[in-house]
């Protein structure tokens, strides 16, 4: 598989996506967790290929600093064109040794990215950190103005099977073998 992205990397048009990292303040308070937000630092470069879904980690840094387990880091970006962030946000737990990475990038019909996410699984044999390349899709469409068919009964017309007597009376059967069973017994 690594051999075929490799042979596939010339004639992709790769693009260039920027992943970033934030730490957010333990404190509550959103006047003061304003004034501390500090700047995002980058923790990932990828580049990724819309027409083929692959994406390449290019450079990987994991957050440093001294965070408790249950801080919490948003990983995302910032849209160029609206200044909104995009992303997720995960638990400093998330880049322990003991788990392996994985970065989401949802592009648009355009190849541009509208969205990061991010997950962390328990470590096995492979890359420490993954990079999924995921395509917009349209969702199924409802068919709309479709013409209701009525039998000549004035009802929908199913395609009900005919049952069978046993189908039909399976339980009075039943019924009456238990009732023969128990009178059996008392004489």
């Amino acid at each position: 598989m690594l051999l075929s992205k490799l042979l596939l990397l010339p004639f992709a048009v790769a693009s260039t996506v920027t992943v970033y990292v934030h730490s957010l303040p333990a404190s509550h308070d959103t006047k003061s967790a304003a004034a501390t937000l500090p700047s995002p630092t980058p923790i990932a470069q990828i580049e990724y290929d819309v027409d083929t879904s692959i994406g390449t980690l290019t450079s990987y840094t994991p957050p440093i600093g001294s965070y408790s387990s249950e801080h919490l880091l948003r990983i995302g970006l910032t849209h160029p064109k609206s200044g909104h962030w995009r992303g997720v946000v995960t638990s400093a737990a998330s880049f322990a040794e003991q788990y392996k990475k994985k970065f989401v990038i949802h592009v648009d019909d355009k190849g541009e990215v509208y969205h990061v996410g991010f997950s962390a699984s328990a470590k096995d044999a492979g890359d420490e950190v993954e990079v999924e390349i995921v395509k917009k899709t349209m969702g199924a469409k409802p068919q709309l103005n479709k013409p209701v068919v009525l039998n000549a009964q004035g009802k929908l017309d199913t395609d009900e099977p005919q049952k069978t007597f046993l189908q039909k009376y399976w339980w009075a059967i039943a019924l009456f073998v238990v009732f023969q069973l128990a009178a059996g017994g008392k004489e």
